[in-house]
C-alpha cells in the first residue's frame, strides 16, 4: 500500500411507544465468574489485535438522521470521511431506512489525504428526511487500479448526530464500526452499555436502537439491570425487519444502570448493530453508546460477527443506485 508519510501502516428520533411488552423481574444479576459460559472475556494477550484493528474498508454507522424529535428537538447527522491513502478512493455510502424500505446508494470520490464532509449527510447526499443507518464501504469494482486488499482500500469515517437548537448545537459522536451481534444460541455473544439513565422525573430519556443487515427479520432482546446489578426487566423483545433500522424508547426506568442486548436469528445470517442514546431533555444534549461486545477479538473474528465487502455487497445490491454524489473536500 502506498500512503502519505506518517499515515497508517442517531440520533434520538422521537419517543414512540415501545413495541413489546416488558417482563419485569426482581432479583440480582449473577457475577461475571458465574456467567463464564456466556461472557467470553477480553484476553489481554490479544491486545495487539485490538490496537492493530483501527482501519477497515467497510463500516456501519448504526444511526443517522435528518428529522424533528421529541421536545422540540431537530436532529441532523454531520459526516466526515477521511482518505489516508496517496491516491483517490471511490467510497460507497448506502442509506438503510428506518423500519424497512428500499435503501439508497451513492458513490463519493475522495482525493488523496482529503476529507469529504457534510453537516447534514441525509440531506446533502440523499436529499431525504427521516432516520436510518449508513453502510460505508470501498469496493474493488469501484476502485480500479487500487490493490484489492483491505489495507489498500482502507479509510476512516465518523459522524456526529446533533440537536440543532436555538441555544446552540448539542451532539453525540457516532463512529463507524464493523463488528456486531449475531444469533445468541450460535455465537454466545451479547453486548452491554452501562451508565444508562432513563428517568423522566429528572429529565433523562433513553432510546435504544439497532440496524439489521440480514435478509430476514430478527428479534433483539433487551435486559435492563440497575446500578446494583438487580434485574429491572428481562428479555424485552423488539422485532427488527430485514435490512432496516429501528429505534424505540427504553420502556423501563433506570438510573445509571446497564442495558444488555441479545439477538435471536433463526437464519443465522444477520449481523445486528445495537446502540443506546441518552438525552437530557432539559437541554437536548445527547450521549451515545455503542455497546461493548462481550467477547475476545479472536472469538469475534472467528465467528465472523463482522461485516466485510462481501457482506456489504449483498446489502448494496438491494439498494437503489443513484450514481455519484458530491460532498465538500479540502
Amino acid at each position: 500500500m502506498s500512503v502519505p508519510t506518517g499515515r497508517i501502516a442517531c440520533p434520538p428520533l422521537g419517543n414512540a411507544p415501545a413495541n413489546a411488552a416488558v417482563a419485569t423481574t426482581a432479583g440480582t444479576r449473577k457475577g461475571l465468574v458465574g456467567k463464564a459460559s456466556r461472557y467470553i472475556f477480553l484476553d489481554l494477550v490479544l491486545f495487539p489485535i485490538v490496537a492493530a484493528a483501527q482501519i477497515n474498508d467497510t463500516y456501519v454507522i448504526p444511526v443517522a438522521g435528518n428529522t424533528p424529535g421529541a421536545f422540540s428537538t431537530r436532529w441532523a447527522t454531520q459526516f466526515s470521511l477521511f482518505n489516508p491513502q496517496s491516491y483517490a478512493l471511490r467510497v460507497s455510502v448506502t442509506y438503510v431506512p428506518t423500519l424497512s424500505g428500499q435503501g439508497i446508494e451513492k458513490l463519493v470520490d475522495v482525493p488523496a489525504n482529503a476529507v469529504a464532509f457534510s453537516d447534514n449527510i441525509l440531506a446533502d447526499l440523499f436529499n431525504i428526511q427521516g432516520g436510518g443507518s449508513l453502510l460505508v464501504a470501498t469496493f474493488p469494482e469501484d476502485n480500479s487500479g487500487v490493490a484489492d486488499t483491505v489495507i489498500a482500500r482502507a479509510f476512516l469515517v465518523t459522524t456526529n448526530t446533533f440537536n440543532n437548537s436555538p441555544s446552540g448545537t448539542f451532539g453525540q459522536t457516532i463512529p463507524g464500526i464493523w463488528t456486531g451481534l449475531q444469533d445468541l444460541a450460535t455465537d454466545g455473544i451479547s453486548a452491554v452499555a452501562h451508565g444508562v439513565r432513563n428517568l423522566s422525573a429528572q429529565g433523562w430519556r433513553a432510546n435504544i436502537g439497532a440496524v439489521n443487515l440480514g435478509r430476514a427479520s430478527v428479534t433483539m432482546r433487551v435486559s435492563v439491570y440497575d446500578i446494583d446489578g438487580k434485574t429491572v426487566a428481562k428479555d424485552i423483545p423488539f422485532t427488527i425487519p430485514p435490512l432496516a433500522h429501528m429505534q424505540d424508547s427504553l420502556p423501563v426506568q433506570v438510573d445509571r444502570g446497564s442495558v444488555e442486548f441479545f439477538i435471536d436469528d433463526a437464519t443465522k445470517q444477520a449481523v445486528v448493530f445495537p446502540y443506546v442514546s441518552v438525552i437530557d431533555q432539559l437541554s437536548g444534549d445527547p450521549t451515545y453508546q455503542s455497546p461493548a461486545l462481550l467477547a475476545t477479538p479472536s472469538v469475534l473474528f472467528q465467528k465472523a460477527a463482522k461485516i466485510d465487502t462481501s457482506f456489504a455487497r449483498q446489502v448494496r445490491a438491494t439498494a437503489a443506485h443513484l450514481g455519484e454524489g458530491e460532498l465538500k473536500t479540502r
